[in-house]
């Protein structure tokens, strides 16, 4: 066997040792002294720890490249884990393998119902914000037709605003496909805009240009 060769083997040794060695003191202290919450409540993982053993727990997380967070109670220091990839690591590590397996599956279904809320909220969202510019075409359409008429109006914008009016919550796309000739969602918006600068300036007692 080479010199290098011979090194090399004996540093993998070593690095070999010290993940056993470090699996085994953090199995040992999570035994003595950890706690998770269920993870439907929380991601949270956390030992009590004598201090006297603090240094030695500290290089154990930093051996798996993990990096605990620390607090201090009443009943003494703790050190804590809140990421889901850490905690998830940890109990691989120690070889909690049916936690492991159970906190996976709690996580997935987080992250879906979340996703699920994200996509759910968005959609009220955009769909009060639908709402809001729908109302606020019809009373733009509505104080023209009040204050001067909508024969005022030029065909193009009289065309928008009629359909507008008999379809108060269609989306632009629908109401673009009802014109004639058919215009796209922005060319609609385009003339509703036209109209609300319009009603803007009758409300005002201003001068517009029609044209």
């Amino acid at each position: 066997m080479s010199f290098s060769s011979k090194v090399k083997r004996e540093i993998e040794n070593k690095i070999e040792v010290g993940e056993c060695e470090n699996r085994a003191f953090l199995r040992a202290s999570y035994l003595f002294g950890g706690t998770m919450a269920h993870p439907n409540k929380a991601y949270h993982l956390e030992f009590a720890i004598d201090y006297s053993q603090k240094q030695k727990l500290l290089e154990a997380f930093e051996f798996f490249g993990l990096n605990p967070k620390e607090h201090l109670r009443k009943s003494g220091e703790v050190l804590y884990f809140k990421e889901a990839e850490q905690i998830s690591a940890i109990l691989r590590i120690i070889g909690a393998h049916v936690a492991l397996m159970e906190f996976e599956n709690c996580r997935v279904d987080k992250d879906v119902n979340n996703s699920i809320n994200r996509v759910a909220n968005a959609a009220a969202a955009n769909e009060d914000k639908v709402i809001a510019a729908s109302a606020r075409h019809v009373k733009d359409i509505m104080d023209i037709q009040r204050l001067v008429g909508l024969s005022v109006l030029p065909n193009n914008l009289a065309e928008v605003a009629k359909i507008r009016l008999e379809n108060p919550l269609a989306g632009l796309e629908d109401i673009g496909r009802q014109l004639t000739p058919p215009i796209s969602k922005s060319g609609v918006n385009h003339r509703l805009n036209k109209i609300g600068k319009i009603a803007e300036k009758y409300r005002g007692d201003g001068h517009v240009q029609l044209s």
